[in-house]
């Protein structure tokens, strides 16, 4: 009888650890698929977050492709609006004293070559110049162009070459260059 108690006896405790070693070897590989769902999460979190920051950083450049367009948009002159502005530089210059000697527009498009061919996005802009020539005292030309840039103009100052007047020694001849943009598409 003791012989069949310590069969018993051993049967269990060899079971109890048969069955501890088989706990413990499936909680081992759970721990395993455990890691890996972790692992998929943590990766599908960080592509979540940097997909976020590509859309972020794709929304960012849209609005700033808009505000750029919106900013040449209001510098975009009509042929109408191109006569207004040439009437408008008149007037302040006569109101100043200063005489415009020649008023050109050169309808050719002034955008580098590279500009045209690489651009992926076709607005068809074109930007022109308009080129004035002024007589005046240097004081009063310089007066003209801080007035004239005071009022938001469609035509943007490109260039300016002062020099002394030949004929006029307390004069100055002024060569202004404007930019003006046309042909944008909405």
């Amino acid at each position: 009888m003791m012989q069949n108690h310590k069969t018993k006896y051993y049967t269990y405790w060899i079971i109890t650890i048969l069955i501890s070693l088989f706990y413990l070897l499936d909680r081992s590989q759970v721990k395993k698929i455990i890691n890996g769902y972790e692992l998929d999460i943590a990766f599908v979190e960080e592509e979540l977050i940097s997909n976020n920051v590509l859309t972020d950083n794709i929304n960012d450049s849209k609005n700033y492709y808009e505000s750029v367009m919106d900013t040449i948009e209001s510098y975009s002159i009509t042929d109408n609006r191109l006569m207004n502005e040439i009437n408008r530089l008149r007037i302040l210059a006569n109101e100043l004293n200063i005489s415009i000697s020649k008023v050109e527009v050169d309808p050719q498009n002034s955008f580098p070559g590279k500009f045209r061919t690489n651009s992926k996005i076709n607005t068809e802009l074109e930007r022109q110049t308009l080129v004035l020539d002024l007589k005046g005292r240097f004081l009063r030309v310089g007066k003209f162009l801080e007035s004239y840039e005071k009022i938001n103009a469609p035509l943007k100052l490109q260039s300016c070459d002062i020099s002394l007047d030949t004929l006029d020694p307390i004069g100055v001849t002024a060569q202004l260059r404007f930019a003006m943009y046309t042909g944008i598409k909405s």
